[in-house]
């Protein structure tokens, strides 16, 4: 068992231990790529993940988990290698494409993996706080990364992405010296579009918790999309690219206090959190209109801010709902609105950027984020959370 959850952490760790990951979007730019191109890049990436997510599910209860998590490795490795061959709008497109696929290949499959393991020891009471340390590493890699991509940039982007290679290497080979488990635990992405179906027909009987999971998937999306931009924000605003890697070391940090101190904020009313929303579209009006250095620390805050949104909205949503059926179903409601969320957000950032300039672009998504918040206060929220 200790050899197992050894080689599952190598696994995690080096899986995201990508130093490409923060200067990704500025190696774009600086290949001559255009705003509408890396939008159009984003949108492959999340599209191809949302597409596959069932396929992937059906392949992970029929062959093995193990096989599919290796070959999901040296999928995005080989994207990767297009990014190095061919550092233009096709070669990045194809690295995108496969690193979708990976990440459909990926999501459900080593959680069902790990707990088939579990099980087999008769240690499936364990499966949360394995889980939970998984998920630590993987923020952990992170920090490391930033810190890799500081110290390793001023190599060039080829010389990044072939330590990203090696790590993605060393995972796909500590998932291969691990024995074959008995399958006993369902991936349940087979069923995501019946429960989608479901949730919707549930949710919509429901309009109050369906303001909920709206407010909850457009934090989720506007979170998450923005995340690949901040690289572009950064360096625009005057950053050098050699500090973008410490840049996301504070950033990350930020979310880490935030999934901390989560919990304190759990008393607070719903139009508290309608506020904080419009706080952050503010803060980002604040930071895109002086476009400076100094102003990216308003990013930090930002990200600390929406990240204590979405934990405690994600739980007062819990707390409105009945039993575990409905729980799944509101799940899948809100995962497909993240992703419609995430490509509308995408394509603003694409247009606006390619008619005008990033800035005007941020500035944008800021007037987005500030009316989403106004429209909730105005509205507001008849029932107690």
């Amino acid at each position: 068992m200790k050899s197992f959850l050894a080689k599952i952490f190598v696994y995690s760790f080096f899986s995201d231990l990508i130093f490409i990951y923060p200067v990704y979007a500025v190696m774009f730019v600086e290949n001559g790529l255009s705003p509408l191109q890396i939008s159009s890049l984003f949108i492959a990436w999340a599209g191809t993940s949302f597409l596959l997510e069932v396929p992937s599910g059906v392949l992970a209860d029929t062959y093995s988990r193990k096989t599919i998590l290796i070959l999901a490795q040296l999928i995005r490795l080989i994207g990767y290698i297009f990014w190095i061959t061919m550092p233009n709008f096709l070669g990045f497109l194809l690295g995108f494409i496969l690193w979708g696929v990976q990440s459909a290949c990926t999501s459900g499959t080593l959680e069902s993996f790990v707990y088939d393991e579990l099980k087999m020891h008769k240690q499936e009471n364990q499966y949360a706080k394995v889980l939970g340390q998984i998920q630590s590493l993987g923020y952990l890699a992170l920090l490391f990364s930033g810190v890799g991509a500081s110290l390793s940039i001023q190599f060039g982007y080829r010389f990044v992405l072939l330590i990203s290679l090696f790590s993605l290497l060393i995972s796909a080979c500590a998932i291969a010296l691990i024995p074959k488990v008995q399958t006993t635990k369902s991936t349940q992405e087979k069923q995501y579009f019946s429960l989608l179906r479901q949730g919707l027909r549930t949710s919509l009987k429901n309009t109050a918790i369906l303001k909920i999971i709206i407010f909850v998937a457009l934090g989720q999306a506007l979170f998450g999309a923005l995340d690949e931009y901040w690289s572009i924000f950064a360096t625009e605003a005057g950053l050098a690219k050699s500090a973008l890697g410490i840049f996301f070391v504070f950033y990350s940090l930020s979310q880490i206090a935030a999934s901390v101190l989560a919990y304190r904020f759990e008393k607070k009313s719903v139009r508290f959190f309608e506020s904080l929303f419009l706080l952050n579209g503010m803060l980002l009006l604040i930071a895109a209109h002086f476009y400076t250095v100094p102003f990216l620390l308003l990013l930090f805050l930002l990200s600390f801010s929406f990240k204590i949104i979405d934990i405690v909205m994600q739980s007062a949503l819990q707390h409105q709902l009945k039993s575990s059926e409905v729980r799944a179903t509101v799940t899948s409601v809100q995962g497909f609105f993240v992703e419609l969320a995430v490509v509308g957000l995408y394509l603003i950032v694409g247009i606006v950027a390619k008619n005008y300039d990033y800035q005007n672009a941020f500035l944008s998504i800021g007037w987005v984020i500030c009316l989403i918040g106004l429209t909730y206060l105005v509205l507001g929220m008849k029932r107690k959370v």
